[in-house]
């Protein structure tokens, strides 16, 4: 699609989706204030807002500056049992992927989940091991090569850009990738898609490539239904990216935080509201989905980190 026929498409959905949040309309020029909002950590803000129309929607947002001092990001490790293919990551909740990064001494202050995996279906609640989707590099080691799929780049030097990648792409001076299903905005424009409504994971870039954005679309309840993928691009565009990748989404959607000075379990906060065991509580009956409903987490094939190095 060029980009005159992307534009074509984003007047058509601003003509026919006037999508409100007490900050804005979506479709604004990065309508999110950032400066009014406090810093979590050293260069990571985080806001969340809720939609009413064109129906119910909880996000969060995650804001990371590439150029914080210290700053840098961890994705999944290759398995012990690695073959390329075939069992590349040990599957592992968000949380658990953060409270690992903590116990192995990398300040992880942040993360969400990443990639899709197969096999699937697969047991919710249960560290198996499995395959990637797309490209996924840690700490320079090649876990999945790339797929035809987008990822997003972070470089030796700290940059972080945007790609279609394939198993042929140069991956010698990739410190961190991971992978999502495909691009939902470009050059600021959200790609038109089909219907679904599911919950949702996006990534994205500013278009200066300086900061980063983890966005999470609740979904599966009345609280919060869910989102199509041209939504998710719509989103990120709000919060001031100018290209985004919609990432594994459905139960695997999940974002976290460390808490400062809390204790145990407490350490590790659940941004967002996952529906990890699959469960559409919106097929069920309201009574049923406000007795029984609690988030429930899934081990994800991979997550993304970020964490502050110690000064030195």
């Amino acid at each position: 699609m060029t980009k005159a026929q992307f534009r074509a498409v984003m007047l058509l959905t601003i003509a026919g989706l006037a999508v409100l949040t007490t900050f804005g309309l979506v479709h604004g020029d990065g309508n999110q204030d950032w400066a009014q909002t406090p810093d979590i950590f050293p260069g990571v803000k985080h806001v969340k807002v809720s939609a009413d129309t064109p129906r119910k929607m909880d996000i969060n947002c995650v804001r990371i500056d590439t150029q914080t001092p210290g700053l840098q990001f961890s994705t999944t490790p290759r398995a012990d049992e690695w073959v390329e293919n075939t069992t590349e990551t040990r599957r592992q909740t968000t949380r658990n992927f953060l409270r690992e990064a903590r116990s192995a001494g990398r300040g992880m202050v942040v993360a969400v989940n990443a990639d899709a995996f197969s096999p699937w279906p697969a047991p919710w609640n249960q560290e198996t091991l499995t395959d990637l989707r797309g490209l996924a590099v840690s700490d320079g080691v090649v876990v999945s090569p790339g797929s035809g799929t987008a990822s997003l780049i972070i470089d030796y030097d700290g940059k972080a850009s945007m790609a279609t990648t394939t198993a042929s792409t140069d991956t010698r001076n990739i410190r961190t990738a991971v992978s999502g299903f495909g691009f939902c905005l470009i050059d600021g424009l959200p790609l038109a898609s089909g219907g679904a409504i599911h919950p949702r994971t996006g990534i994205g870039l500013s278009e200066d490539q300086r900061f980063v954005f983890f966005l999470t679309i609740d979904g599966r309840r009345r609280a919060s239904e869910g989102a199509t993928t041209e939504e998710v691009g719509q989103w990120l565009r709000f919060f001031g990216a100018q290209t985004g990748i919609n990432m594994d989404g459905g139960g695997s959607t999940t974002l976290v935080r460390w808490k400062p000075g809390a204790t145990g379990t407490g350490q590790t906060e659940l941004l967002n509201n996952p529906v990890g065991t699959g469960v559409n509580w919106l097929e069920l009956s309201p009574q049923f989905e406000a007795g029984f409903y609690t988030p429930r987490e899934r081990c994800n094939g991979n997550n993304l980190g970020v964490y502050l190095a110690p000064s030195k």
